[in-house]
């Protein structure tokens, strides 16, 4: 993305329910519910979400879906 980016002592906060970044003043009314509910999800289906990120230049989420296993004849 072309936004701000997180700061890497707030990259595994973020996906903690109700937590709100101190650099997040776009979007004044979020709970702080959204990664971390994509999170559960993603997890619940076996995949992972990642984030890369660096201040200054922006964030990238990832979801990683595990390989599927080869169907049993």
């Amino acid at each position: 993305d072309n936004g701000p980016g997180i700061a890497a002592e707030e990259q595994e906060k973020i996906f903690t329910p109700f937590y709100r970044s101190s650099a997040d003043t776009r979007f004044p009314q979020g709970m702080g519910l959204g990664l971390s509910i994509a999170r559960e999800i993603v997890v619940a289906h076996g995949a992972q979400l990642t984030l890369t990120s660096q201040r200054g230049q922006g964030s990238t989420f990832a979801i990683e879906l595990p390989k599927p296993s080869p169907a049993a004849n």
